[in-house]
C-alpha cells in the first residue's frame, strides 16, 4: 500500500525536475519563446530565475558605460547638451529659491566629463541600476497584480522582470555602439530616421526616447505576467506600459 503511494509521488517529482528550465534556457527562451518560457515558469516549482541575467545586464551595463566614456567626443558633447537643459532648469530653481547657486555649480561639477565623481555616477549607475530598476518595478506589478486578485508570488514577478531585462542591457549596450558610430547619442529607434535639425528638438527629443528594445522588453514583461498571474494579457499590457507611459510623460516635462 505504501510502495503504491509513494511510487507516483517519486514520478510526480521526476516529471517536474524534467520541466524546470536552467536559467540558460530560461534566458534564451524569454528571447525565442516568451509566453511558452513563463508558462513553464510558473507551473514548474518555484525558483530564483532572476539573479543570474540581472548580473549579466551589470556585467553588460558596466561595458557600456566604459565604451561611452572612452569616447571623449561623444561624452563630452553629450554633456554639454544635458548641462544647457540643466541650466535652464537651474535658474528657475535660484531664481523661485528652490536651489542655491552652489548647489547650481555643483550639480554641473558632477557632469564633467573628466570628473571622478562622473565616472563614479556613470559606474555606480551601472552596477546598482539594474537592481533598484528590479526591485522598484517588480514591487509596482506585484501590487498591481494583487489588485486583480492574482496569487502570484513576489518571486514569481522578479522573475519576469529580471529575465526580461536582458532585454534593456543588450539594446543599451548596441545603442551605445551606434552613438559612437554615428557620432551623437541616439537611441535604437524612429530618432535614427531623421536628426534634430529635421524633426525639431522638441519632436526629436520625444523621438529618442521611443526605444524599441524599451518596447520590446515591456511587451514580453506583459506576457510574463500574464502567465505567472493568470491574468488577461490586456490588462498586464495596461497596467506595464500604462506605468511606462507615465514615466514618459514625467521625462519629457523634466526635459522640457
Amino acid at each position: 500500500m505504501n510502495e503504491e503511494n509513494i511510487e507516483p509521488t517519486l514520478n510526480q517529482d521526476q516529471d517536474f525536475q524534467d520541466q524546470q528550465l536552467t536559467v540558460t534556457e530560461a534566458i534564451s527562451g524569454v528571447i525565442s519563446a516568451p509566453g511558452e518560457t513563463f508558462e513553464t515558469i510558473a507551473s514548474s516549482p518555484k525558483r530564483n530565475y532572476w539573479l543570474i541575467p540581472i548580473l549579466i545586464a551589470v556585467l553588460l551595463g558596466i561595458v557600456t558605460s566604459f565604451l561611452f566614456m572612452q569616447d571623449k567626443e561623444l561624452t563630452s558633447r553629450t554633456m554639454e547638451k544635458q548641462k544647457e537643459q540643466m541650466m535652464e532648469k537651474f535658474r528657475e530653481n535660484i531664481k523661485n529659491g528652490s536651489m542655491t547657486q552652489e548647489q547650481a555649480d555643483n550639480a554641473i561639477d558632477s557632469m564633467n566629463p573628466e570628473g571622478t565623481m562622473f565616472k563614479i555616477i556613470g559606474y555606480g549607475g551601472a552596477a546598482l541600476g539594474p537592481f533598484i530598476i528590479l526591485f522598484v518595478l517588480s514591487v509596482i506589478y506585484f501590487i498591481a497584480l494583487k489588485i486583480f486578485k492574482s496569487e502570484a508570488h513576489l518571486t514569481d514577478v522578479m522573475n519576469v522582470v529580471g529575465l526580461s531585462f536582458i532585454i534593456i542591457a543588450v539594446g543599451n549596450l548596441l545603442a551605445t555602439v551606434l552613438s559612437i558610430i554615428m557620432g551623437d547619442l541616439t537611441s535604437i529607434g524612429p530618432a535614427i530616421l531623421t536628426t534634430k535639425e529635421s524633426a525639431g528638438k522638441k519632436i526629436y527629443a520625444m523621438l529618442t526616447k521611443v526605444d524599441l528594445f524599451a518596447i520590446w522588453f515591456y511587451t514580453v514583461v506583459s506576457i510574463g505576467l500574464s502567465r505567472i498571474g493568470r491574468i488577461a494579457l490586456v490588462k498586464t499590457a495596461a497596467v506595464v506600459f500604462g506605468i511606462w507611459l507615465i514615466f514618459y510623460v514625467i521625462i519629457l516635462s523634466v526635459l522640457f
